[in-house]
């Protein structure tokens, strides 16, 4: 009896039982995490970009109201100047006695300075120190619905003698007026009064529902312009609400409506000027303008990270069917080792048996019932550890001209002589003239493989009373530039839930054999270039394909 073979430590290399599943399940939570902060951030930062941008964006409204309003306060500031001087110079002249009436030299003096004038679109007037008018030019211009010497600024600027700027008719709203004093002998002997007709002589109109709304009011909070307010600007109090703007623009609230202005004086007057802005208006157009960017950058950021989660989640895929692979081949190594170590000692047995049975067959006893079963077990062991032998250290591959008949003849005759081959009917098709290039020993087996295990299944088929009359079919045919083997059984057919461990080492789909047979074929035939083998569901049981390509003679 021969020693058995030096081999290798069976200690495993193969990580302890769920070590593997607990680091991947581990490198799955912190990637799941990773991305989780990842997409959050991907939402919340533009939306915090957003927040901020709108923020900008209102100073920065602010700002351009503030610039507005002071520059219009200094352009309507420098209008008013230049209608008051005007006016003021015509005061000044020394011919201009309204005290005495109107006399011819005054007509033409007052006609030729603001007959027909643009300046004053409402028109100009020469009145006395106690209000009566002297001169205007329309001849019917308006001087208000109450006497003038009744009103609070007139009677103020004669005490003063300083120029006003002011509504006409404190009462009812309405006409714009420059007044200025003339004075004589530090006296005031009358007033030159000059009207504007229009608020757009000195505000700009709106041109759109969005516009800024301009406000002008007067020393004392009254509003001037625009001339009919809306109802926003009828607030008690306006001027109250509005004068902190001059010095920090900013939010205010009128009515139930939140603005954003900002106010500047009037230079040379007591009046205020203001410029507002609906805020919820400005929101909603920052606001479509900044989605609109925003869902740009989410729709471009999220794509980036889809992208990464698709190959993030391929390189985790492709890590764990790595680490897979691995342990199932440490595993395969181990047990090839284990199956080195088993088939030895078989083989020891099996050599023991087998000179017995030489014994015995000497003395005659070879046609008795216990002989043929040991020696039908003795073939069996001796597959397995063939088998086992195979699977531990495979072969090289011899090549050589082959006929496939002669092969498949040969694999027959051992497979016929299998106990469970008196139950099946063995059916054959065998073209002769078939020549392959590749090793008869890895061939023979890989087709005594498929057909030993096509004969058990049919055997156990009619043992279980699944198939009365099993059948296999053997066919050895030539299509195009390969040779194809066929076996078929009508055994019921390999069930569906192992059909994916079919070619697995040690995976067992019945009772009889080890799980070796399949996995070896597969090896056998990969082994010759362009060698293919395959399994398919057919009615009733199961088919086995192996395609090789024919080999090229030399002409």
């Amino acid at each position: 009896m021969s020693s058995p073979p030096a081999h290798p430590s069976l200690t495993s290399l193969v990580p302890p039982p769920g070590e593997l599943l607990r680091t991947q399940r581990k490198a799955g939570r912190s990637a799941v995490v990773g991305l989780m902060l990842l997409w959050g951030a991907a939402f919340v930062s533009p939306f915090l970009a957003y927040q901020e941008d709108v923020k900008a964006a209102q100073g920065e409204l602010l700002i351009h109201l503030s610039d507005r309003a002071g520059f219009q306060a200094q352009a309507l500031g420098a209008h008013l100047g230049l209608l008051r001087s005007e006016l003021q110079r015509l005061a000044e002249h020394p011919s201009l006695r309204p005290e005495d009436g109107a006399a011819a030299p005054e007509v033409a003096l007052l006609e030729n300075a603001f007959g027909h004038t643009s300046l004053f679109s409402g028109g100009v007037a020469l009145v006395s120190a106690d209000g009566a008018r002297i001169w205007s030019d329309p001849v019917e211009m308006p001087l208000g619905r109450t006497p003038l010497a009744s009103r609070p600024w007139f009677r103020r600027m004669v005490k003063e003698r300083v120029a006003s700027v002011g509504l006409l008719d404190e009462e009812g709203g309405g006409l714009v007026a420059v007044a200025v004093p003339i004075v004589r002998d530090e006296r005031v002997v009358g007033l030159l009064v000059g009207e504007l007709a229009t608020a757009n002589e000195l505000l700009p109109t709106p041109r759109g529902t969005h516009e800024s709304m301009v406000a002008l009011l007067g020393e004392r909070g009254r509003i001037l312009l625009p001339a009919t307010p809306p109802p926003l600007l009828r607030q008690p109090e306006l001027a109250t609400r509005l004068r902190p703007l001059v010095d920090a623009p900013g939010a205010v609230t009128l009515g139930s409506t939140r603005l954003l202005g900002a106010a500047a004086l009037v230079p040379g007057t007591g009046m205020l000027l203001a410029v507002l802005e609906d805020e919820a208006q400005d929101r909603a157009v920052l606001k479509s303008r900044y989605l609109g960017q925003l869902g740009f950058h989410t729709a471009l950021l999220g794509g980036v990270l889809l992208l990464f989660t698709v190959l993030l989640r391929r390189s985790y895929r492709s890590l764990v069917a790595a680490e897979e692979q691995l342990r199932r081949q440490e595993t395969m190594a181990a047990l090839g080792t284990a199956s080195s170590l088993i088939a030895h000692e078989v083989k020891n047995a099996l050599n023991s048996m087998q000179a017995a049975l030489s014994m015995i067959r000497a003395k005659g006893g070879e046609t008795t019932l216990p002989v043929q079963a040991l020696r039908s077990q003795a073939d069996r062991l001796g597959h397995l550890a063939r088998s086992l032998l195979s699977f531990a250290s495979p072969q090289s591959t011899q090549r050589r001209s082959c006929e496939m008949h002669l092969l498949v003849q040969d694999a027959l005759q051992a497979v016929r002589l299998l106990p469970e081959a008196a139950d099946v009917t063995l059916e054959t098709t065998l073209q002769e003239g078939l020549f392959v290039k590749g090793d008869p020993t890895l061939l023979v087996s890989a087709v005594d493989n498929l057909m030993r295990n096509a004969v058990e299944a049919g055997a156990v088929a009619h043992d279980t009373g699944q198939q009365p009359t099993p059948r296999v079919q053997v066919r050895l045919l030539r299509e195009g530039a390969e040779v194809v083997f066929v076996v078929e059984d009508n055994a019921g057919g390999v069930p569906p839930a192992f059909e994916p461990r079919l070619w697995e080492p040690f995976a067992v789909g019945r009772s009889k054999g080890i799980g070796l047979g399949l996995p070896m074929v597969r090896t056998a035939i990969r082994a010759h270039d362009g060698g293919s083998v395959s399994y398919t569901r057919v009615p009733g049981g199961s088919r086995f394909t192996v395609r090789l390509p024919l080999e090229r003679m030399a002409s």
